[in-house]
This record gives structure tokens, C-alpha cells and sequence, in this order.
């Protein structure tokens, strides 16, 4: 193996350093959002002559680097492996915050999936002038909150090419964040009565939030009408304010205020260019049941003539296999991206010419 070091001032980049070997090269990039940001890199791509398609893969909602790692699985490095074999171009990013990006390490208080958008924007304009890429063929690649990002963009820049959503939504953040709830007390046990009681309760702290949480005695109030829903008594005196908090303050950040009133559907609704949707049949934390219909019918009424769903039907939110088989509860460290979530990006990406078969 032999190592080139590389130091250059382009646009967005502060330093680079590339990596060669006999498969690959890797460089680590530097991108600066403002005086106090950085974002860290890493763009790969086959070490052979050319320009090649390329793609950015932008994670979901968490504390993630650059290889979205779940359950100690490195999904994004899996994916991207997978492409590079291809002769593509892929670009993964350290959320602000994390990895090598700086930023408060306790970020979610401080941005919203809008300022994610705007830092992958970034990532994406940086990508666009890069030598080895054809600037025909980039796209992005999102999961989860990555696919409301990836949407975002999507329907804001008509240069972006294509796009690949998995574990996408279709619905608003509180639709998703409600079936969640429904789901986790499902798993508990709870009875209907008690379910509806809380369903109802978080409907209205929902709205709180979205509206910018600025009375605390409505808050308290919420509060304690979310215990009482779980069976306290109105004078139980273990309904105190340090309670209500422990259980509630969390939620009170911009990323919930903004996350709970965007409607991914709306901008599904700007899309019109190759769009590959693939949703686990098996996933409780953006169903079938919820998203699909509302997927469906935006990229409908945006006259989009080249979009592909996908439903993997024993897949779960993040498509994970172990030994072939989908588990409820994952083995750290020994998971994999299904075969045929593999296959069919792959043969997505064949079929609209974005690689060669």
C-alpha cells in the first residue's frame, strides 16, 4: 500500500488527505458550515480512471458518525462497500457533533432536521465538483429522518439526479411519533382503555411542543394528566414537577418542534426524478400500514413516472439479518444488511442506468 497526503483549499474544504489502495481510495474531508462547525468526512471511490456516479448517505435521527452504526453495526460502511464494488462514488458524513464533526455534543437540543438538510446540502455541493464524479448521475441515500432529508433537498434542488429512501416516511413527525407510542405500549401490555387515555394525552403535548412550549402551567398541566392517564390518582404525591420533567422535558427542542410539523409528504409532493422507496414489512418505527399510502399517492400527484416501492417483507427498520434470518431483538456486532435489500438497490440502480449491469 502506498499513502499520498494531499493538502488543497477548494470550496467547503478545508484539508484532505487520499488514501490509495489497491481497490479504493478513500479521502477524509473537512467541510465548514460557520466559524464554529466542521463537518468531517470521508468520500471513496474505485482507484481506477473515470468519472463515476455518486451518492451520499444520510442517516436517521441519533448520535451517528459516519458509519450509522446500530446494535454495533456499521450500516452505512456495509452500504457503501456495496456500492463502491459497483464503481460508485460515496460520500459519508460525521453528524454535526459527533465522530470528527464538531458541534454540541448534546446536538438535538440545538438544530432541527432543517439544519441537517442544510449541512448535507453542503456535503452534496462539495461532492458535485469532485474530479471523479459524474455530475449526471448523484444522488442520495437516506434512512429514516435521512429520507425526510433526502425529500427535502430533493424537492428544493432539481440538480440532484435520483434518490434511494429506506425506513422512509410519509406522514408528518407526529403521526410517526404517535404510532411509536401505540406500539410500545402495545409491547407493554397496556390495556385499550389506558392506551386511549395516554394516545389522547401525548396528541395534545404534541401540539404544545409544536407550538413552541411557552407555558409552563400548561405544561404541568400535561403532565399531570399523563401520570393520571397511567392510573394515578389526581392527589397522588408522587405527581410532582421534578417528575413531570424527568418524563417530558426531553422533548421540549427544536429538533421535536420541528420534527412533529414536517410533513414528509409535502415534499414527495416536488419529486420527479428516479426514486427507489424500500420499506420493511416488519418495521415498527416507520410501518407499512402508516406510510405507505401517503407515499404512494404524494409521488402520484407529483407526476412521478420514475418511482419504485419496495416492500421487503420480512425486514425490519434498519434491514438487518443474522445467519438469513430477521430477529426481534438484534446480536450486537453480528448483524448484516439483508441479501436482498442489497439486491434490490443494486438492481435498482441497473435498471435506471445509474451504473452498469
Amino acid at each position: 500500500m502506498k499513502t499520498l497526503v494531499v493538502t488543497a483549499a477548494l470550496l467547503f474544504l478545508s484539508s484532505y488527505s487520499v488514501i490509495a489502495q489497491d481497490i479504493t481510495i478513500k479521502e477524509e474531508v473537512s467541510i465548514s458550515v460557520n466559524d464554529s462547525l466542521t463537518l468531517a468526512g470521508e468520500i471513496e471511490y474505485p482507484n481506477k480512471e473515470g468519472k463515476f456516479p455518486a451518492a451520499i448517505l444520510i442517516w436517521g435521527s441519533g448520535p451517528h458518525t459516519r458509519d450509522q452504526s446500530i446494535s454495533e453495526t456499521p450500516i452505512f460502511k456495509q452500504i457503501s462497500n456495496f456500492l463502491v464494488a459497483k464503481d460508485m462514488v460515496v460520500m459519508r458524513m460525521d453528524k454535526r457533533g459527533y465522530g470528527k464533526s464538531t458541534g454540541n455534543f448534546r446536538s438535538e437540543d440545538n438544530y432541527t432536521t432543517r439544519d441537517l438538510a442544510n449541512d448535507i446540502n453542503l456535503a452534496y455541493q462539495y461532492l458535485n465538483r469532485h474530479s471523479m464524479v459524474d455530475t449526471t448521475k448523484i444522488g442520495l441515500i437516506g434512512h429514516s429522518e435521512g429520507s425526510i432529508i433526502a425529500s427535502m433537498l430533493g424537492a428544493e434542488d432539481k440538480s440532484i439526479d435520483w434518490m434511494i429512501l429506506f425506513g422512509p416516511t410519509g406522514v408528518s413527525g407526529k403521526e410517526i411519533e404517535l404510532e411509536q407510542r401505540a406500539y410500545e405500549r402495545e409491547k407493554l401490555g397496556m390495556s385499550k382503555e389506558v392506551g386511549d387515555a395516554l394516545s389522547e394525552v401525548w396528541k395534545e403535548y404534541i401540539e404544545f411542543i409544536k407550538s413552541g412550549y411557552k407555558n409552563d402551567t400548561l405544561y404541568y398541566d400535561i403532565g399531570k394528566r399523563f401520570l393520571m392517564a397511567h392510573g394515578l390518582e389526581e392527589n397522588d404525591d408522587r405527581i410532582t414537577p421534578e417528575l413531570i420533567d424527568q418524563l417530558l422535558d426531553g422533548f421540549k427542542t427544536k429538533w421535536y418542534q420541528y420534527f412533529y410539523g414536517n410533513d414528509n409528504s409535502k415534499h414527495l409532493e416536488k419529486i420527479s426524478i428516479p426514486l427507489l422507496a424500500i420499506m420493511g414489512g416488519a418495521d415498527k418505527h416507520t410501518s407499512v400500514k402508516l406510510n405507505f399510502e401517503p407515499l404512494y399517492n404524494a409521488l402520484e400527484k407529483a407526476n412521478n413516472k420514475m418511482y419504485k416501492i419496495v416492500i421487503l417483507a420480512d425486514n425490519d427498520h434498519f434491514f438487518f439479518k443474522y445467519n438469513g434470518k430477521r430477529l426481534e431483538k438484534h446480536r450486537p456486532g453480528e448483524m448484516k444488511m439483508s441479501d436482498e435489500f442489497r439486491e434490490t438497490i443494486i438492481s435498482w440502480l441497473e435498471t435506471t442506468g445509474i451504473i452498469k449491469n
